[in-house]
């Protein structure tokens, strides 16, 4: 099996000006059931152009030797500057998004959670802004969480509602999907029924839409495995390892059948892609930062991990596409451990020609 490539950075942030432009409506609760159009605003519709990505000096700063005994198990790490992971990130995402357009029409993304989500707001700034197709993307949720009816549903788009905050499209609708819609156009957004009081009928009613989005062509399909084979999921990860909603010591990690299920924490309900799903990707972008993830990375990639049960304790571990790439975009703090030395990192900042 095919080693997963690891890209890092020193640190880790979030991340035209013309007349004001008139900002989306709030989602509303019907949106949240079907496909959802974020439409162009009338001031900017014929002001943008479409400009293809040109080539960029994507280069790397330096390699290093992962920590391990017979160094066997990392491959080199590459290191980036700071900007140059956003840049990265935001420049392979424009290739992916130009090389799929071209060959079928469409660009499917999955978004999982809000950490690994900011790092999107760079492709809401030129030259990335202009140099991709946002009308043909397709964006959908590889999890949600679900409320019950004690978390009353009538405060759920309220500004500066702590519940809200969880939402993941409306948090991806207020920091980049707005951003987008602004200055490109429309955006085709599929939701999961995260208002359903019961987490059983919200995962069958989001397996069922992907079945038939799957139908109508609007997911790729495996021809392996016949699920759906998105184009590119972006993923984070949680300094236990969890990614999506697939918790550690959980029995979804086993499910084989459904595309989507259910997944009840401590103080949280969830819906969730399936590792089969997420492993049919086309490609996967798992982005981790902080040094409180320093031991879930570490564990990723080191094949003795210190657990009797190691698949079933760390889920990242079992993020592996069958006819994807993976790839690991990594601060100097999650990654830490991967090194037998102090890291150095060239504070030059690449650029994209465009």
């Amino acid at each position: 099996m095919a080693l997963p490539t690891v890209f890092l950075t020193s640190s880790c942030v979030r991340q035209t000006q013309t007349t004001p432009l008139s900002v989306p409506k709030p989602l509303s609760v019907s949106q949240t059931t079907s496909l959802m159009m974020l439409p162009m605003p009338p001031q900017t519709a014929q002001k943008f152009q479409y400009q293809p990505l040109k080539k960029s000096n994507r280069r790397s700063f330096g390699t290093v030797k992962a920590l391990n005994k017979e160094d066997k198990i990392f491959k080199n790490v590459e290191i980036f500057s700071e900007e140059h992971l956003l840049d990265s990130l935001a420049h392979d995402i424009a290739e992916l998004s130009q090389k799929f357009i071209k060959d079928k029409g469409s660009f499917s993304v999955a978004l999982s959670d809000t950490p690994s989500v900011k790092f999107l707001r760079k492709l809401a700034e030129p030259p990335y802004v202009n140099t991709i197709e946002w009308s043909k993307w397709k964006i959908f949720w590889v999890e949600e969480e679900v409320f019950v009816p004690g978390d009353q549903l009538k405060k759920r788009l309220e500004p500066n509602d702590p519940l809200v905050a969880k939402i993941n499209h409306k948090f991806v609708y207020d920091e980049f999907l707005t951003m987008v819609s602004r200055i490109s156009g429309n955006l085709n957004v599929y939701t999961i029924d995260y208002d359903l009081s019961d987490k059983e009928e919200a995962a069958e009613r989001y397996q069922k839409k992907l079945e038939i989005w799957v139908s109508k062509n609007e997911i790729a399909k495996s021809n392996k495995n016949q699920l759906p084979k998105f184009d590119l999921m972006l993923l984070g990860m949680e300094p236990n390892g969890r990614v999506a909603s697939l918790m550690p010591d959980h029995a979804v990690l086993d499910e084989k059948e459904k595309w989507v299920a259910s997944v009840e924490g401590k103080d949280v309900t969830r819906v969730t892609l399936t590792l089969p799903v997420i492993n049919s990707s086309s490609n996967i972008a798992l982005v981790v930062a902080g040094s409180a993830n320093a031991d879930a990375v570490y564990s990723a990639f080191k094949d003795d991990y210190p657990q009797a049960d190691p698949v079933r304790k760390l889920p990242a571990k079992l993020i592996s596409p069958e006819e994807g790439e993976l790839v690991w975009y990594l601060d100097k703090a999650a990654a830490s451990k991967l090194f037998k030395e102090e890291i150095l990192i060239d504070k030059r900042s690449p650029s994209v020609k465009n």
